[in-house]
């Protein structure tokens, strides 16, 4: 794919790798382009290395160095390493004896690690995907960060909204000697995205309102209309939003299905309101989609899906009831019915919807108990004397 609208952030990597011994962090959301704005940068030796969402200890570390060619006299403790890097082992010196105390071997394994990047250096250790970084690796880039030989830089990737902790922490207590910088990946903008679009696509397409500028879901969506398909979310877009749908807790999925729903961001309140989201759930429930990278918010207060191209894949998991409630909701309050409480009145609609009591109550995380007795509430006040009545009367 080509690389395009990334000539500042490559003079920005270019520009901080030159003065080791440096911690540079690079924020980006999927897509964005992270990995090959490290691809592009020339003239700075490094090795990269990628963390994975089934957290194999050290694994990212590992993979960075196990094509390594190290020189000669190298310091005897990087013969801990010899069992993590079969493929350059015999380059290495001879595995020390094991130590009785776990936390001093461990201890001796980051030296060893510390010790073979010193004697290859200059040179960049790269990190990706940092938001599924393993235990044991995360503590070995704090131990690195806090002691960078000269010469050495320390690079690594991460998306916000993946992240379950502050990787600002490596940057928490660095020596005075070692310098650090963050860059934060966006989208492209129309017109990069319009030189992106020319460059894969015969013709002219108009994807930003799309894709929102990010250039991988710019690369599937041109490879599906290049294929003769109807623009739509990529499948493999598609599956990674449904993966982080499911994973989300009811109240949470309730509203970035209600987002799905409405045409600009809006605040909290009408957003839980649309979601039929309880006020006491609905805060936790937003920042759950925020963090998991479903929805973001635009502008202070105001939340909408992240990108253009979810809202396909999401409404398709709502059913249609669900749909007509959504819209409902979304055009205004009715009016009112007799003398039904507001509670009693949701649920007389819900009824006329065609939900049974359990998936009214599963909606308004109310008990089937409690259904029950709100719809014979509406039922005595709407002068009815069957739920099929209440059905035809309240649509």
């Amino acid at each position: 794919m080509p690389f395009v609208g990334r000539e500042r952030e490559l003079r920005q990597l270019a520009d901080a790798l030159s003065r080791p011994p440096l911690v540079l962090l690079i924020e980006g959301e999927a897509g964005v382009g992270k990995t090959r704005l490290l691809h592009e940068l020339t003239g700075h030796p490094m090795l990269v290395g990628s963390c994975h969402p089934m957290r194999f200890p050290y694994g990212p570390v590992v993979e960075a160095l196990r094509d390594v060619r190290p020189m000669r006299d190298l310091n005897p403790i990087t013969g801990a390493l010899r069992p993590f890097l079969p493929e350059c082992g015999h380059l290495l010196p001879p595995t020390p004896p094991p130590l009785q105390d776990a936390m001093v071997e461990r201890h001796r394994l980051f030296r060893a690690v510390l010790s073979l990047l010193g004697s290859l250096r200059p040179i960049t250790l790269a990190v990706e995907d940092v938001h599924w970084v393993d235990p044991g690796t995360r503590e070995l880039l704090a131990f690195l960060a806090r002691c960078l030989p000269d010469g050495v830089n320390l690079v690594v990737t991460y998306r916000a909204e993946d992240l379950c902790h502050p990787v600002t922490e490596l940057l928490g207590h660095l020596p005075p000697r070692i310098d650090h910088a963050e860059i934060a990946l966006g989208p492209l903008t129309a017109e990069e995205t319009a030189l992106l679009v020319k460059h894969l696509l015969p013709g002219s397409a108009d994807l930003w309102p799309l894709t929102g500028g990010v250039p991988r879901a710019v690369e599937e969506l041109t490879r599906m209309l290049a294929d003769g398909q109807e623009p739509g979310t990529p499948p493999a877009l598609r599956d990674a939003v449904l993966v982080k749908l499911a994973a989300l807790p009811r109240a949470a999925r309730h509203i970035v299905q209600a987002a799905s729903q409405v045409e600009h961001p809006v605040c909290e309140d009408v957003l839980t309101g649309v979601a039929g989201v309880p006020p006491e759930q609905g805060e936790r429930g937003l920042s759950e989609a925020v963090r998991c990278g479903l929805l973001r918010e635009w502008t202070p207060g105001r939340y909408g899906l992240r990108q253009p191209l979810t809202r396909q894949a999401v409404s398709e998991t709502i059913t249609p009831a669900a749909g007509r409630r959504l819209r409902r909701r979304i055009a205004g309050p009715a009016e009112p019915q007799g003398t039904l409480s507001p509670r009693e009145e949701e649920v007389a609609r819900l009824a006329a919807d065609g939900l049974t009591n359990k998936e009214i109550a599963e909606s308004l995380f109310l008990s089937p108990r409690t259904v029950e007795v709100h719809i014979a509430n509406a039922l005595r006040k709407l002068g009815l004397t069957s739920r099929r009545q209440l059905t035809l009367g309240t649509t």
